[in-house]
């Protein structure tokens, strides 16, 4: 490979990103909102700003993402879970042309992703190992692993690497030590007689977990029988993904979404790649 070469290549990606960005910027993004959205009620200016702040914020992990991996502007893009919406109306805006996947446990989120953003329909299931959308350039995935139990991380994280074109990249976010600041210092992600339980695993093991209670989840998530707060140290993390030989590790950043949340992001590639 011709470093003279690479280096070349590289402006006018960049140059194709701009141009992207600055359509984005000035055309803005959809702003309808599901009103049946049981996640995000954004009773506030407050909450709605943070929602639409949230939103464009993964827009820029992934093309951040995108440029440091040297792909061009993707043509297929995995959002999942879709929600209503939070990210989607951001990708949407941002690659007009691309097909947009919305993936989704409940069929409210999927449904108004259709409508209003162009998405392609895919429903969800807790048991992905037999869930097969296909393949797709990138996989966004914001504030999922944050809420399941070991049992389902690593089929997830399988999931998403499965359904990746090769060379694609998957942007995963997680909760990490901004998390147990977050808990003791500034809000409650769940209640704390819960994150007791979380803080022992994720300080003896690496990953710690609790479910929400029983009428929280029923109200809230009742396609799923189990989800919490999870909280996860990178040297856990690494050391199962040191064990796959058909995916590498692109970045790790603590607290780059959102201030807030982990991103891990996973390219398919194996580790027997050859330069050309």
């Amino acid at each position: 490979m011709s470093l003279e070469k690479n280096v070349a290549d590289f402006g006018p990606l960049l140059a194709e990103y701009s141009t992207l960005w600055e359509r984005y910027q000035a055309a803005g993004f959809d702003r309808t909102l599901d009103d049946a959205d049981k996640e995000n009620t954004l009773d506030s200016d407050w909450a709605l700003w943070h929602y639409n702040t949230v939103g464009a914020d993964a827009l820029r992990i992934v093309v951040k993402n995108l440029i440091a991996a040297g792909l061009p502007p993707p043509s297929k893009i995995l959002d999942f879970p879709c929600g209503s919406g939070r990210v989607t109306r951001h990708l949407r805006a941002m690659f007009p042309g691309a097909v947009i996947g919305a993936c989704d446990l409940y069929a409210q989120h999927v449904d108004f992703c259709v409508k209003h953003f162009g998405a392609e329909p895919i429903m969800s299931q807790e048991d992905l190992s037999t869930l097969n959308v296909g393949e797709w350039d990138v996989v966004f995935c914001g504030s999922l692993l944050t809420h399941l139990p070991q049992s389902l991380f690593w089929p997830t994280m399988d999931f998403m690497i499965r359904s990746l074109k090769p060379g694609g990249i998957a942007v995963v976010t997680l909760e990490g030590r901004r998390a147990v600041y977050i808990q003791d210092n500034m809000w409650k992600l769940i209640g704390d007689d819960k994150f007791a339980f979380i803080r022992e695993g994720y300080q003896d093991t690496g990953f710690g977990f609790s479910d929400y209670n029983q009428e929280f989840r029923e109200e809230k998530f009742n396609a799923q029988e189990s989800y919490g707060v999870a909280v996860v140290r990178p040297d856990w993390l690494m050391s199962g993904l040191m064990e796959r030989q058909d995916a590498m590790v692109l970045d790790f950043c603590e607290a780059d979404w959102d201030e807030h949340q982990d991103v891990i992001v996973v390219r398919k590639r194996s580790v027997s790649f050859q330069y050309k």
